[in-house]
């Protein structure tokens, strides 16, 4: 019975992710504050461990969207969602974001700990490229940066078969549709708390003081923006096209404010018809690579 009603959760359809909207915490800043509090206590320290909602950028990963033919960025970089079922460039400027309505619990790094590797890590492969690689983010670390603590995304998930298995709704996903599995939502609670805590006694037992004191290199800064920008970079032609379903199960939704921006009047039709174009023509282009 829990089971059936925490399914009914407006959250936990991924339908209602189409829509967006999803960009503001469910929760107040005052219940948000009490809860940091309650963090920062069983932790020890203050905000070295974040409660973050999903799609909160201030907290995400600053990364530039579109670049000349040498891999050189054009324009700004611009902040991801800390949590994405799927991204789609629109044009040059938009890019249209999926993000599952979950809680996350990231832990900061000191930009500083980042300027040796930096620059190693700015630069991804990319073959479409003139040298074969192209620059996403900016020439310095930020002051703070954040990556996901243990992979925390809060959420309810049907009990593994054995001690530290795999839950059998995320093997269910995966072996079907090659699909994240985000689980049912649910609010941070008790549990988190005594995980961090757990994570200070083993520190503590370990003569650790924090766990963001030592220097990080290029693959662990790289694996976790990956991480943070679409969560499991390998699962990204299944969760492509469910995002392409679902753009395509309601295009102005989706389009709405692009459309705004542009002054567009298409039809229903009409929109439905070049959203189709669009999504399959960049579709085509993406999967070439793989």
């Amino acid at each position: 019975m829990a089971k059936t009603a925490l399914s009914l959760h407006p959250f936990d359809n991924p339908k209602n992710w189409a829509t967006g909207g999803f960009d503001r915490a469910p929760w107040p800043q005052e219940k948000i504050a009490e809860f940091q509090r309650r963090i920062d206590s069983a932790f020890g320290a203050e905000k070295a461990i974040v409660l973050v909602w999903s799609g909160d950028r201030s907290y995400g990963d600053e990364l530039y969207v579109d670049w000349h033919a040498n891999g050189l960025p054009k324009g700004r970089p611009e902040k991801k969602p800390v949590l994405l079922f799927g991204e789609w460039k629109v044009n040059d400027k938009d890019y249209l974001y999926i993000v599952p309505p979950r809680w996350c619990l990231m832990e900061v790094h000191h930009g500083s700990q980042l300027e040796d590797s930096w620059e190693e890590s700015r630069w991804v492969s990319d073959p479409d490229m003139i040298g074969g690689r192209k620059c996403i983010r900016p020439e310095r670390p930020p002051e703070f940066y954040y990556v996901h603590l243990n992979n925390a995304v809060l959420a309810h998930h049907e009990h593994p078969l054995q001690p530290k298995g795999v839950p059998p709704c995320c093997k269910r996903l995966w072996d079907e549709d090659k699909r994240i599995c985000f689980g049912l939502y649910r609010d941070p609670d008790f549990r988190d708390i005594e995980m961090i805590g757990g994570i200070r006694a083993n520190q503590d037992k370990a003569g650790v003081s924090q766990r963001n004191d030592t220097k990080r290199d290029a693959k662990v800064v790289q694996r976790a923006n990956l991480t943070t920008r679409h969560f499991m970079k390998q699962m990204e032609i299944g969760r492509s096209r469910a995002a392409k379903d679902l753009i395509l199960s309601a295009p102005r939704l989706f389009l709405g404010d692009v459309l705004d921006r542009l002054g567009n009047t298409m039809s229903n039709a009409q929109l439905e018809k070049e959203a189709k174009k669009i999504l399959t023509n960049f579709e085509e282009r993406r999967f070439a690579k793989i």
